[in-house]
């Protein structure tokens, strides 16, 4: 029953009103008050009136429906992320009565609309869970009283905990726990696995490893087919070219075991280079639809964090068989190219191979020997290793005249002690020879490409789309607050974009405007289309050389051997296996990057933990309305929090509208600049590092 017409209430209720005030300005009787009480009440379920904490009611402007992932804070209230397009400026607020107890991840349906104190401003509610995402949480066991409680690390909301049964439960345990019943404000739980007291070492590392669902070890099943995998070359076929008497080399960082690519090179009377590249040959082990395979596909990469890896493949193939360790037969793909000096191909060829690598070589020997303070006593392998280098001059070249861009960003590398904490980090900086084995790596993965392209045999390939314009009109104002006279178009292509970035960094190259230019960079993936990649100036680019670490690559060599090799025709059956894994591999490595940089992450804050007090020129390279973050020489990063800012209290920091500078009455803070500061806080359970500013 309808006491009032919609449209005139929705006038009268753009500004907040009280129950009696709805009553006396419609004349309403006192035998209709309790039917007007139902109509309020079935707007409000409805989501277009809302009733203040006052107790007055009001009718909010309604924007939009939306569907978006919710993304849960410590306090009660929460954002929903636009599935669409996830950048943080898009993010909804959600005030903590209107979360409708969703949880971190999952997806919601929600209403869109204006603030009723700020007409610029919005909020939104949900009115639908879609679907639960969250599968599980880890957490510690604690008792409060007579109750079994739970403190969620990988959890934020404000909900208490029941347990289904809590017969196996101790105190201080970290236990990983599923949600079997989702009630108002209460969240009840079963256990799933036991992970250790929270005294247990290296807890912190554990938990995420098993917060990702990505497991360290093989079923018994992969276990049992890899155990039949001889380690020792007995038969080689005749269709395989014998390259063992060829000076092949490997060159890898000191501590690399998997060694899945090889090199050899000669120049020939004419000056031109004879580039081999060696691929160890997965793909002759690992067949199609076996365990071995099946588990490759799930994990899709290996992944290398700083105190172990979680290989793609089992021990016996990553580290044995087909892995190109000095000295023994492997079977290899071999891609073969004969370069000019203007670094163009004039052939491509890819065959099987059978090699006996005859150097294990280090990026750090090599450097040293190209640097004249090393030498390895062969001349034939210094004379090969000469070669090399003139061969990587003329890559470097054609690839920085096709638009290449070379940031070369410095890594961190964290050194370990015997128990295994963080001693130290070093920036580890990139010298000729890692250079030289990434323009070998990348020629061979283009002309791979190009080739089966040519021949319209259907593959994955790694593609890389052209710069964001909006992202790149953010870069532009970044560099024009640093005075840096010079900017980016918007739709560039490889060559303009890289003729551009390389006339700012002659103005200024440091790593805040290094990491600055990446993030107008999308993000490469894997799609059975080929678009090209811009940030390689590839118009053809696949990845091929490591199969034994990345999924998409062995499925590459898997169809190298089906079309080329075996001269079948099944385009059909790989059309599909490709379309399937264009996405999954995409999503596996994201996965893994995540989990990585979480580790990196947990890994230095160990190591801050000793530099707590200590004091370090920073550089800001990040602003967001709660503070901003700094780099502190070139290693970590560090928050700085509003609150700590001289000055905060009576006067509070507003975020410029650029998001470029953070600033008060008395202070001023912008993007790029160097600053004092102190360590004041490094938490090795989330890797989060928090410092102050000094001399203020």
């Amino acid at each position: 029953m309808e006491i009032i017409s919609r449209e005139k209430l929705k006038n009268f209720l753009k500004n907040e009103k009280t129950f009696i005030e709805i009553v006396r300005k419609f004349n309403v009787p006192f035998d209709l008050n309790q039917h007007l009480t139902h109509q309020i009440s079935t707007l409000i379920e409805n989501f277009q009136v809302f009733k203040t904490l006052e107790g007055k009611y009001y009718w909010p402007k309604f924007i939009e429906t939306r569907v978006g992932i919710f993304r849960a804070t410590q306090s009660s209230f929460g954002f929903v992320e636009d599935k669409q397009n996830p950048a943080q400026k898009n993010n909804i607020f959600i005030p903590g009565r209107f979360t409708a107890n969703a949880l971190e991840g999952d997806e919601v349906k929600i209403n869109i609309y204006v603030d009723r104190f700020k007409s610029d401003q919005f909020f939104g509610v949900v009115t639908k869970i879609i679907q639960r995402n969250t599968k599980f949480l880890i957490g510690k066991v604690v008792k409060n009283d007579k109750f079994w409680d739970f403190e969620p690390i990988n959890f934020k909301g404000n909900f208490f905990f029941r347990w289904n049964s809590t017969q196996d439960l101790e105190i201080n345990n970290f236990y990983k726990v599923k949600i079997i019943d989702y009630q108002k404000n209460v969240l009840k739980l079963d256990v799933i696995q036991k992970i250790g007291h929270k005294s247990e070492p290296f807890l912190h590392v554990k938990i995420p490893i098993i917060e990702s669902e990505i497991t360290d070890t093989f079923s018994p099943e992969v276990l049992a087919e890899s155990s039949k995998i001889e380690q020792e070359i007995k038969n080689i076929e005749k269709n395989r070219v014998d390259l063992r008497n060829e000076l092949v080399v490997t060159i890898d960082g000191d501590d690399t075991k998997d060694f899945d690519d090889a090199i050899s090179i000669e120049q020939t009377k004419e000056g031109n280079f004879l580039l081999k590249v060696h691929i160890a040959d997965v793909a002759h082990y690992v067949k199609q639809d076996s365990a071995i395979d099946i588990e490759a596909q799930k994990r899709g990469t290996s992944i290398y964090l700083p105190h172990m890896v979680i290989p793609m493949l089992p021990e016996e193939l990553s580290n044995g068989i087909c892995s190109l360790m000095p000295n023994v037969d492997r079977f290899t793909i071999t891609m073969e190219s004969l370069i000019n000096k203007k670094g163009e191909n004039l052939y491509i060829k890819i065959y099987p191979s059978v090699i006996n690598s005859k150097w294990r070589l280090t990026y750090e020997k090599v450097n040293n020997f190209f640097a004249g303070s090393f030498s390895f006593g062969d001349t034939d392998l210094e004379n090969m290793l000469k070669k090399c280098l003139n061969l990587n001059t003329i890559l470097s070249n054609f690839k920085k005249k096709q638009g290449y861009i070379d940031l070369a960003l410095d890594e961190v590398k964290i050194i370990l002690d015997q128990e295994g904490y963080t001693q130290s980090l070093k920036l580890k900086r990139r010298g000729i020879s890692e250079e030289l084995i990434e323009n070998f790596m990348i020629r061979a993965n283009e002309n791979v490409s190009e080739f089966l392209t040519k021949k319209k045999i259907p593959i994955l390939y790694r593609i890389h789309a052209t710069p964001d314009p909006e992202k790149i009109t953010i870069f532009n104002q970044v560099i024009k607050s640093l005075g840096i006279q010079h900017s980016l178009k918007l739709n560039p292509n490889s060559k303009e974009f890289a003729h551009k970035i390389n006339q700012i960094k002659l103005e200024n190259s440091d790593n805040f405007l290094k990491y600055s230019i990446l993030r107008t960079m999308q993000k490469a993936i894997y799609s059975t289309e080929n678009e090209g990649h811009f940030g390689l100036a590839a118009s053809f680019y696949s990845h091929f050389t490591s199969p034994i670490r990345r999924y998409p690559d062995l499925l590459l060599h898997r169809i190298i051997h089906n079309f080329l090799f075996q001269k079948n025709d099944d385009i059909e059956t790989y059309k599909e296996i490709l379309e399937k894994n264009s996405y999954t591999t995409t999503e596996l490595e994201q996965k893994a990057f995540n989990l990585e940089r979480k580790i990196i992450n947990i890994k230095k804050a160990e190591y801050v933990q000793n530099l707590i007090g200590k004091s370090f020129r920073a550089q800001i390279t990040s602003i967001i309305k709660s503070g901003f973050f700094v780099e502190i020489d070139g290693m970590f990063d560090a928050l700085i929090i509003n609150k700590s800012l001289p000055d905060s209290e009576n006067d509070p920091y507003v975020l410029a509208e650029d998001n470029f500078c953070l600033y008060n009455k008395k202070h001023r803070f912008k993007l790029g600049e160097f600053i004092d500061v102190k360590i004041e806080n490094a938490n090795i359970w989330d890797g989060k590092i928090s410092a102050i500013l000094t001399n203020y």
